[in-house]
């Protein structure tokens, strides 16, 4: 909820510069006087640091005194979300859609209890809702998609995740949950039809394009690990024969999609990721795993 600007400290709450969550408490005992926002505000920091308890009595304490406030409805559905209570929380948040039926906040909090209730159809339905009417609320198109994937509907999933615009910030984090989207569990489910190749083309060629949309180099290379072992998994199934054959064969990220190229594209990708690490054991662990899958050559 936005803050209520006739409140006695909606001015002090707009000038605070803290973001840490501890460091916004102590930043708000200073403000000059109490009010309902200040409140509000302190119980949410409360629930961002995983302090429950005292996020619960002060919850407690704002039901005692606002009984009838919509926010402090509101604030029981995300406190009943964070301590797992999930019914509760569906129970608040329908009830502020019951309020504000043409807001879209209630409607995502909706599809989310859904989706943690496992009702996916109906977190299907909210979520999608949302998107077609309020694409700025991205966070449904994640949601959207995620239970698209678990109800097994993994194309649906993909398109939902694609058509995020590239006007939006988290435009690389869609494309990224795309590419991974289009190899989740595929082996386990139709290793050998041929759609899988289209797939992994498809999601290999998505990697590169992120190149030009800031993908830092150290999640490029996971994402790449990701597509080419993947391939490779495929490839040993003894799928591959199963696909069809183009002129030249397919190539995957500059490698070739048989065991010997991808072999040698997975440590190349381990090899850059070791020289990316910060920590000394964590670069042994990708040394190690270049080592493995460096096919058996004279040199």
């Amino acid at each position: 909820p936005r803050v209520d600007p006739g409140d006695p400290n909606a001015g002090f709450l707009a000038g605070l510069m803290a973001s840490a969550p501890a460091e916004l408490i102590t930043a708000l005992h200073a403000a000059p006087i109490g009010s309902l926002e200040l409140r509000l505000r302190e119980l949410r920091a409360r629930l961002e640091m995983g302090e429950l308890a005292s996020a619960s009595r002060a919850l407690e304490a704002l039901e005692a005194d606002h009984p009838d406030d919509w926010r402090v409805v509101w604030y029981r559905g995300v406190a009943a979300l964070a301590t797992g209570e999930h019914e509760t929380a569906a129970l608040s948040f329908d009830a502020i859609y019951d309020a504000f039926p043409g807001e879209p906040a209630p409607k995502l909090a909706l599809g989310l209890c859904a989706e943690v209730l496992g009702q996916l159809d109906n977190a299907g339905e909210y979520y999608r809702l949302v998107w077609t009417t309020d694409p700025s609320y991205v966070s449904s198109a994640f949601g959207l998609a995620r239970v698209q994937l678990a109800a097994g509907d993994r194309r649906g999933s993909v398109r939902t995740l694609e058509s995020v615009p590239e006007s939006s910030i988290h435009y690389t984090a869609a494309r990224v949950a795309a590419v991974r989207a289009r190899l989740r569990k595929r082996l386990a489910e139709e290793a050998a039809a041929a759609a899988f190749l289209d797939d992994l083309t498809a999601a290999a060629g998505q990697v590169e394009a992120l190149d030009g949309y800031g993908l830092d180099a150290v999640r490029r290379e996971q994402l790449s690990t990701e597509v080419l072992g993947c391939a490779l998994d495929w490839v040993l199934s003894g799928s591959r024969s199963s696909a069809p054959h183009s002129a030249g064969g397919p190539v995957l990220l500059g490698s070739e999609v048989d065991e010997r190229g991808l072999r040698f594209a997975l440590e190349r990708s381990y090899r850059t990721l070791a020289r990316l690490a910060r920590g000394g054991e964590e670069r042994i662990d990708l040394v190690e795993r270049a080592n493995r899958y460096r096919p058996r050559t004279w040199v």
